[in-house]
């Protein structure tokens, strides 16, 4: 019932346990059986629950337009109508300098060191504060000679000296030309304050985002400009701290927007390309199905000629390069100065210089030749073993010809997975989303103690606060969230939800591999073939793995999850140290890394023959895992053998289907085949893509249909393992491994007597 329950035989012979003893009532995967690793099981749906609970408080709290879409200096939504504020009809961001856009973090996020805020067009013209310095100063001057107020010299300021004050984009209600009667504030002084944009020019919207429109040859166009009178002045533009804006500082603030500019027209020709080339992009990775099908039902007949040849052409090509390298060492003696020693010659990047040695020669025909021995000495001892994993490859390619829809069951695990990362993906963008705009003050001078508090952005937007005119102290938008419990935690709920993903990300991985174990299982001890085969047996074998064995599957999953969470937080730690100068921190990370990494490797292999052993014989996890280990352990020569061959053969498998796929569709987007197709490809902007895309879905094809036969031959072999172990070939004890297996064993089974006779 528990997690690491006894399998009721605890007696063991040898390091590795006893061999299997006949069971007369064994007759493939058992049928009566009961739940398994029940507190796990439990434990799984109360996580389960949990994961679903915090996805539907962050879907109730979070909004993730906020994340998508615009969002200025006060965390408010571009196109959004706020209580205090609307901002229905203004739905592009418009930045006050966008210089401040040519670092890191701003091409990631859209997000820039400036004053931001939502407009309801981006401007179409060219301006700078610098021009109505001497404008506004003339009408204040005049207005003075004339004894009027302040309203004289803004009128005087209009009238007399051409000063637009339509021209200023300023923060939400500050309107410049009141704050000038009013205040006595002058434009200038706005600018210099963050309240209004020092300058702009031609601007396009781009997601939601002004855009200068003249990044190209930008430095000639913002050389001149036209003022209110009609006459052209050459003034350059400057932002707020008097800094020259030219081409070059425009092209680094807009380089992250230039980028998405041209991806997106190279996507927008993709699309059309694919708009255009579908049915012949369905048509050929339905071919890429058919093909690695092919492949996998021929096994039965070329595995063994495969493997062989490509033994015989490894030691042929080895004994090549040693002869080879021994003869150019031979004529080489009678070379002068080619005795020199390689120490001698020492490091040089001139690689002619070490191939006129004869050092070098003998070395390579010495390494050549020992391997040449190695793998021929291991084909020699090892060739039963081999041959041993050819007919297991042999019966699997049989099992899979007996149950075709076991290779369409990775549709079923690749649906559940997408399922489940879409669910944590929407997860994640609520809960990043959740809560209402925090604020802190921004102080860069670090002379108001006030650095990092919290503010309150209506307050300091206020004329008469403190530092309303102070452009180094302002209260900034931080993020999205609040001082609640759930708000306060968001980034643990985060991780919960990323290892929920994991953990249930690799019990649907587990789940297809049980149900295809137990259905390969019931293949194999099948006495007659396929007479003797269940009735849907993947159908069976699956509601078998659901109904009693979701615990166990739960619990390996657990683990995997466990191993792969540090992974992450290894890689996240790791990416911390980069700047760093701590260099045995980071040899401990690396290590770290590669241990973790070797470790995930070995529970998935572990895990798999487990699962294995869970879907014949119905035990919880642990006492699969311990038998499925000792199993192997006991065979482990066979073991390395069939593995390694196994995954040569998967290996070239998928090398075939993948890279003929893709010349195939080389071959006809080029037209390759005009002349002897009555058609022709469609025209495209780039018939790369759909060879890409041909490719790299041929690949995912094949490696599910792959994926499905190499858990055929595992299932097999341990079968085949066990089948040595119980039976002895005898009446009562026969073996139920194919005769090709029994063939290369010297092992046969008894015929029945007559009752008769």
């Amino acid at each position: 019932m528990g997690c690491c329950g006894d399998d009721g035989d605890s007696s063991e012979d040898g390091k590795y346990g006893k061999a299997r003893e006949f069971d007369p009532d064994f007759k493939g995967p058992m049928k009566n059986r009961s739940c398994t690793d029940i507190l796990c099981c439990l434990l799984f749906f109360v996580f389960i629950l949990g994961y679903i609970v915090i996805g539907i408080f962050a879907w109730l709290n979070g909004d993730p337009i906020m994340l998508l879409y615009p969002t200025d200096n006060q965390g408010r939504i571009c196109g959004v109508d706020y209580t205090d504020l609307n901002l229905q009809q203004k739905q592009n961001l418009f930045y006050f300098d966008i210089t401040q856009c040519g670092n890191p973090a701003s091409l990631i996020e859209f997000q820039c060191a400036t004053t931001q805020i939502c407009v309801q067009s981006c401007p179409n013209d060219t301006w700078t504060y610098i021009l109505d310095i001497p404008k506004i100063e003339a009408g204040i001057l005049a207005a003075n000679l004339a004894n009027t107020s302040r309203e004289g010299a803004a009128v005087q300021a209009e009238t007399n000296f051409f000063l637009d004050w339509s021209k200023y984009i300023c923060t939400y209600g500050f309107n410049v030309r009141n704050e000038f009667v009013n205040n006595n504030i002058k434009p200038h002084e706005a600018v210099l304050a963050g309240k209004c944009a020092p300058y702009y020019m031609p601007m396009t919207p781009v997601v939601g985002r002004c855009i200068p429109t003249i990044v190209k040859d930008a430095a000639n166009e913002l050389a001149t400009l036209t003022d209110q009178d009609g006459l052209t002045v050459s003034v350059p533009i400057v932002d707020a701290n008097n800094n020259t804006i030219n081409g070059t500082t425009v092209d680094l603030g807009t380089v992250g927007i230039k980028l998405y500019l041209e991806a997106r027209q190279i996507a927008d020709k993709i699309f059309a390309d694919v708009t255009s080339s579908w049915y012949w992009l369905l048509a050929l990775i339905g071919i890429s199905a058919v093909v690695a099908f092919l492949w996998i039902v021929i096994m039965r007949w070329v595995a063994g000629i495969m493997v062989w040849v490509t033994l015989i052409g490894i030691i042929a090509a080895l004994t090549f390069g040693t002869w080879y390298c021994a003869d150019e060492y031979v004529r080489l003696l009678t070379v002068p100065g080619a005795n020199q020693s390689l120490v001698n010659v020492g490091l040089t990047t001139n690689l002619d210089t070490y191939l006129s040695l004869t050092d070098t020669w003998l070395a390579f025909a010495i390494i050549l030749g020992v391997i040449d021995l190695i793998i021929i000495l291991v084909v020699l001892f090892l060739r039963k073993r081999i041959q041993i994993a050819i007919q297991v490859i042999r019966q699997a390619s049989k099992a899979i010809g007996y149950m075709i829809s076991t290779l369409f069951y990775p549709l079923v695990t690749f649906l559940l997975v997408l399922i489940v990362v879409s669910f944590w993906a929407a997860t994640a963008l609520f809960l990043a989303s959740t809560g209402d705009p925090q604020y802190v003050v921004s102080d860069q001078t670090n002379v108001s103690g006030l650095e990092g508090t919290t503010c309150n952005v209506l307050e300091w937007a206020n004329s008469t606060h403190q530092y309303y005119l102070n452009d180094s102290i302002k209260c900034v938008f931080l993020n999205y969230g609040g001082t609640s419990l759930f708000h306060q935690n968001v980034i643990w709920l985060q991780v919960i939800e990323a290892f929920g993903m994991l953990w249930i990300m690799n019990w649907v991985l587990a789940l297809g591999q049980c149900s295809l174990a137990g259905a390969f299982a019931s293949y194999y001890w099948a006495f007659k073939k396929p007479a003797d085969i269940p009735y849907l047996p993947l159908y069976t074998s699956f509601g078998r793995a659901l109904r009693y064995h979701t615990g166990s599957l739960a619990f390996g999953a657990l683990i995997i999850a466990i191993v792969q969470m540090i992974r992450i937080l290894l890689e996240y730690a790791d990416h911390k140290l980069k700047g760093t100068e701590n260099k045995v921190a980071k040899f401990v990370l690396k290590c770290l890394k590669c241990c973790f990494w070797c470790l995930e490797k070995f529970l998935k292999f572990l895990n798999r023959n487990a699962y294995i052993m869970v879907a014949v014989y119905g035990k919880n996890f642990c006492v699969s895992a311990k038998n499925a280990f000792k199993l192997l352990m006991r065979n482990i020569l066979r073991v390395a053998v069939v593995d390694k061959v196994t995954d040569f053969i998967l290996f070239v498998g998928k090398l075939i289907v993948t890279v003929g796929m893709g010349a195939l569709s080389w071959a006809f987007f080029t037209n390759k085949f005009s002349e002897v197709l009555s058609f022709s490809a469609p025209n495209l902007n780039y018939y790369w893509m759909p060879i890409i895309i041909i490719g790299v879905s041929a690949y995912f094809v094949a490696a599910g249909f792959f994926n499905t036969f190499g858990m055929a031959v595992d299932t097999i072999f341990l079968c085949f393992l066990e089948d040595l172990e119980r039976n002895d070939g005898s009446e009562q004890k026969p073996y139920y491994m194919s005769k090709g297996l029994m063939k290369v064993l010297g092992k046969k089974n008894k015929k029945r007597k007559d009752s008769d006779s």
